[in-house]
């Protein structure tokens, strides 16, 4: 007689240790991946967030940012333009570095942070909840727009979003627009949800979910149209291994913010000092180094399609 539960037992067990060894594999995967770059981050990473210290000035400006792309290389993107609104605005500036946008929205909510550098999402929380208020938006290769893009190895069978049932699927962040919610989107149409991938993860920045695709660590993920254009533009070895097989929807791209509680002469310098980096020489070398054509005055039109599925976020969104 065949012993049923024997064998039921086996492959719980087999299952139990494939799991884990494509935990381990993209784990390390990651710590590989970060160490070039910033040190170590692994799934959901907070050594590298930078802290405010408790003597800071009082008149400092707070500035947020979350990692869109991996922490370090945030940084050295962002640096010129944090020190041109420093001297713009005669005020020193903080920066507070978080892994995650949910991190990021607390701060602005609880007045910790005065102005911050968001996810498209997690802009159209805050406005819903207000608690903060947009400055402006980049526009980007003369588009003020930006859009999901499903990305598989170059090299995979993967050709469509339905050859992606049962695959291992990289999210960027819960609160990731063009990372999260442009998927579960296609998923919704598709009358499909996160059941139809086998394993889903989380990556935290959209240049890390291109390498995991990559390097084999995911089968396919959902990242920023913006950031990985700017990857193919820079001749990135791991973006060249990679396919796009499907797009998500347009949406307004990722605006500058500031809290509700901001002094309001503050809030209309530093729009100013930011819808004006064009005309100046200085400014103007800035966007460039950023890959931005100009700051602009939002278009709240431009959101409505993150509006209309934010729904599909379910209970995640009650936290905020």
């Amino acid at each position: 007689m065949l012993q049923y539960g024997h064998i039921e037992s086996e492959i719980e067990v087999l299952l139990i240790v494939r799991k884990i060894i494509i935990m381990v594999f993209i784990s390390i995967f990651l710590v590989s991946c970060s160490s070039q770059q910033d040190g170590g981050i692994t799934l959901r990473a907070t050594e590298n967030e930078m802290v405010v210290p408790d003597h800071l000035e009082e008149n400092a400006l707070r500035v947020a940012f979350a990692s869109v792309v991996s922490p370090q290389q945030t940084r050295k993107k962002y640096n010129l333009l944090i020190d041109y609104l420093e001297d713009k605005l005669d005020k020193p500036i903080v920066i507070v570095q978080k892994q995650t946008y949910d991190e990021v929205n607390q701060m602005i909510k609880l007045g910790e942070v005065d102005l911050a550098f968001i996810c498209s999402l997690s802009y159209v929380i805050g406005k819903e909840q207000n608690y903060l208020e947009g400055l402006v938006a980049p526009k980007i290769n003369d588009k003020s727009q930006y859009r999901s893009y499903i990305i598989a190895h170059k090299n995979s069978e993967i050709e469509s979003f339905e050859d992606l049932e049962g695959k291992r699927f990289a999210f960027v962040d819960p609160y990731s627009y063009s990372g999260r919610l442009a998927v579960l989107d296609l998923l919704n149409a598709r009358g499909l949800t996160t059941e139809f991938f086998e394993e889903i993860f989380y990556t935290y920045s959209h240049d890390y979910s291109v390498s995991a695709v990559a390097r084999g660590a995911v089968e396919a993920a959902a990242v920023d149209s913006i950031l990985f254009d700017q990857l193919v533009e820079l001749d990135n070895e791991d973006a060249k291994l990679i396919k796009i097989i499907e797009y998500g929807s347009y949406a307004g791209t990722p605006p500058i913010v500031v809290s509700n509680k901001i002094d309001e002469d503050l809030k209309h310098n530093i729009k100013n000092a930011l819808l004006f980096l064009k005309d100046d020489p200085i400014g103007n070398d800035i966007l460039h180094e950023l890959g931005i054509d100009e700051y602009i005055i939002i278009d709240e039109k431009r959101y409505l399609p993150i509006v209309n599925t934010l729904h599909l976020l379910g209970e995640s969104n009650e936290k905020n």
